[in-house]
């Protein structure tokens, strides 16, 4: 049965108040789409998580929707601390989310833990850090010293992450959902394998066909999919590999809005609140900008050099 709807849809039926979200978009393929339509739908009180956020987690801290966040950082690359994210911890606007922190390894293996069906999964560069001395909404359950069965030795273990819904950006997915990228994946297959449900948004709607001659590339199987959404630029202002490149000018607007509260409000209201959809926020950023700028961000076409699967 096909799975394939619109961003509203998806979102509207599987995303709730108070859920726990992980969402993609380690350095790429952010699912920028499926941020701003949680935004326009006002989803609330929600948990997030991801190694190596960035302006995507910034925007929904300042809309007001999240209430907690397990975090390595938060940063907008060369423009540093999420503003949104540094004006609700050190000032409490809108509200002071309550974060909880690990390192940029020890979550990933936690969302890997979930995704193997593990209760807790051992680290050691969280070890002699001052991340074992600040514990914040998980508590005496953020971490645990447990002895080593095989030589005595005590072992640092963090429990395992099990995310309501993970929401991914890939390259490409058939109806079902079985969904496929290249390039760069970070935490993103332990994140959606990890998760009780998926939102699958793509640049194309491929065959299963398709799908099948280069199974390496599937992250996500079906039957963890809930929800099918081909969203061409459905990462923009980040990138995904074969399509499109970063949008550092548009990254920069981002950075100089944010710095202030009436600078975020007006920049959602443009590119939020006033687009009903991705189409129309890509039909506003041609007319604004131009096409040629548009046009400067795909990428040039190239194959890979191609594999045989014969046997």
């Amino acid at each position: 049965m096909s799975k394939v709807m619109t961003m509203k849809e998806a979102i509207e039926r599987f995303v709730h108040d108070g859920d726990f979200l992980f969402i993609g978009g380690y350095i790429c393929r952010t699912p920028f789409a499926a941020i701003h339509e949680i935004i326009r739908q006002g989803k609330k009180d929600l948990t997030i998580t991801r190694s190596n956020a960035a302006d995507d987690f910034d925007m929904l801290i300042g809309a007001g929707l999240v209430k907690r966040f397990i975090a390595t950082f938060l940063s907008l690359g060369v423009y540093g601390l999420g503003r949104c994210f540094r004006r609700s911890l050190e000032k409490g606007i809108p509200h002071k989310i309550e974060l909880e922190e690990y390192t940029n390894l020890s979550l990933p293996m936690m969302l890997m833990a979930g995704a193997l069906g593990m209760p807790f999964i051992p680290v050691k560069d969280m070890v002699g850090s001052d991340l074992l001395n600040v514990k914040s909404f998980m508590g005496e359950d953020k971490y645990k010293v447990i002895v080593n069965p095989f030589d005595g030795t005590p072992t640092l273990v963090v429990p395992a992450l099990k995310p309501d819904v993970a929401i991914i950006h890939v390259q490409q997915a058939d109806e079902h959902g079985n969904a496929q990228v290249w390039g760069i994946e970070g935490d993103c297959k332990w994140g959606a394998n990890a998760a009780e449900k998926v939102i699958v948004t793509c640049e194309r709607i491929v065959s299963r066909e398709i799908i099948g001659k280069d199974p390496s590339r599937t992250i996500v199987p079906d039957f963890r999919v809930v929800a099918v959404v081909e969203e061409p630029f459905g990462a923009h202002p980040g990138y995904t590999p074969g399509f499109y490149d970063v949008d550092f000018m548009f990254g920069s607007l981002y950075q100089q809005a944010s710095n202030t509260e009436e600078g975020f409000r007006a920049f959602l209201e443009e590119w939020v609140y006033g687009v009903e959809d991705r189409t129309a926020y890509i039909q506003h950023y041609i007319e604004k900008f131009g096409y040629a700028q548009f046009r400067g961000l795909w990428a040039d076409f190239d194959y890979s050099y191609p594999v045989s699967y014969a046997y």
